[in-house]
């Protein structure tokens, strides 16, 4: 769900007032999941102000300064990214009462939300580019937040009473299918590892045309798996019609994007794992839709987005389901 969040019109100002933007013309908020984002309309150009919200989506300034790092080393690389703005005082990080963030340039460019395989093909490319790029790339700054087998499970059992003891009405039968596919997950140590977006679904890939233009939204980003980026950028590209369906159309061409000859070849320990880093993918966010459904928004299609990733009728069974026709795939790549 997203939403509309604003800080007072003072503080704003005092923010912008920090860079060298020209006459502004217009100040438009934006609607996210949780950040306090607005676009910055100038005579010469357009921004994105983006500040982390208080609670869970929270991250300090070194969290800010780790995310800007890989930002700019993947602009200097020629990658697609929005190019972050610097203050008047040569600075990028920015604050007001607490919430951290920056100024990046704005992409007049929109996602494409139901990808054809030619489509998913040419996001295979990109993803394959970034990560060659980010391989074994890891950021001075260091980032708290972390999304990966350990931690998640972790989460899990922290809050696995809140869930039970919540309104989520299907709690009981959402942590039982949970702790055992999650429980069933492992990866080894010896995986290679690189700076990963964690969220390369398809809001934060942005075209002109039939030509993808940035990649954005690097506030997940950590020192991970890569295995586990591609994972969740197939849950998120290869479920169609609304996540009814798996198709393996756009999970091959993806595939075959990813390892062209500017991209990355998967080792074998990866194509092991990889139907397994999907799983974990829709796990991992499956967890999040539940809590932020108890915690932040009470919305019931979070709720159902959470039992659903789980189910056997839902996006765990469906990849169960086409296991063997993505693992005999995989043997041919």
């Amino acid at each position: 769900m997203l939403t509309k969040q604003k800080i007072p019109p003072i503080a704003l100002n005092e923010l912008l007032a920090k860079f060298n933007l020209g006459t502004i013309k217009k100040i438009k908020p934006l609607a996210t999941s949780g950040n306090i984002a607005y676009i910055i309309s100038t005579t010469e150009k357009s921004y994105l102000l983006r500040l982390s919200p208080l609670g869970v989506r929270w991250r300090s300034k070194q969290e800010i300064d780790a995310e800007l790092e890989i930002i700019n080393y993947l602009f200097k690389k020629k990658f697609p990214v929005a190019k972050p703005i610097a203050t008047k005082n040569g600075g990028q990080v920015i604050s007001w009462a607490n919430h951290f963030g920056y100024l990046r340039e704005f992409i007049d460019a929109k996602p494409k939300l139901n990808p054809t395989s030619k489509d998913a093909k040419q996001f295979g490319e990109l993803v394959g580019q970034f990560h060659s790029l980010i391989k074994n790339y890891k950021t001075k700054e260091k980032r708290k937040h972390i999304w990966d087998l350990k931690e998640t499970e972790n989460w899990f059992y922290q809050d696995k009473k809140k869930i039970l003891n919540s309104n989520f009405k299907n709690s009981e039968k959402f942590v039982s299918k949970f702790e055992k596919e999650i429980r069933s997950l492992k990866f080894p140590d010896n995986l290679p590892m690189g700076t990963i977006h964690e969220d390369l679904g398809k809001r934060h890939v942005l075209w002109q045309k039939d030509k993808i233009v940035a990649i954005i939204d690097f506030d997940r980003c950590y020192y991970g798996k890569l295995i586990l980026d591609l994972g969740e950028a197939c849950r998120q590209w290869c479920f169609m019609n609304n996540w009814k369906k798996w198709s393996n159309g756009n999970f091959q061409a993806l595939l075959n994007g990813y390892q062209n000859q500017n991209g990355r070849k998967l080792t074998n320990l990866e194509k092991k794992y990889l139907v397994d880093a999907i799983k974990f993918g829709i796990l991992e966010r499956g967890l999040s839709f539940c809590i932020r459904f108890i915690q932040v928004t009470n919305d019931l299609g979070d709720e159902k987005y959470a039992i659903y990733s789980v189910s056997e009728n839902g996006l765990i069974g469906m990849i169960e389901k086409n296991r063997k026709e993505i693992e005999k795939f995989l043997k041919t790549v």
